[in-house]
């Protein structure tokens, strides 16, 4: 858990991700009511408002301390 470093580290971004799943339309449905027929994730794609190394940055700095966003205002401050 994050909140056991000392320095109170917290990942804090702004994104999207998306899925497309192999197999019938209604397959995705179908296993969300319980059936267990398999599906298969063949593409993932995920955006974020800052580059993933900011992102990770957030691991090893106070919380805070990098912004969310590149557009982000008030306390946060870019390293």
């Amino acid at each position: 858990e994050l909140d056991r470093l000392p320095w109170k580290p917290r990942i804090d971004v702004i994104g999207r991700t998306k899925f497309w799943y192999s197999g019938e339309e209604n397959q995705v449905e179908e296993v969300c009511d319980g059936d267990s027929r398999p599906v298969q994730v063949y593409f993932y794609d995920e955006m974020w408002e800052i580059p993933a190394g900011l992102a990770l940055l957030q691991l090893v700095t106070p919380a805070g301390t990098i912004a969310n966003s590149n557009c982000a205002s008030g306390d946060d401050v870019i390293a």
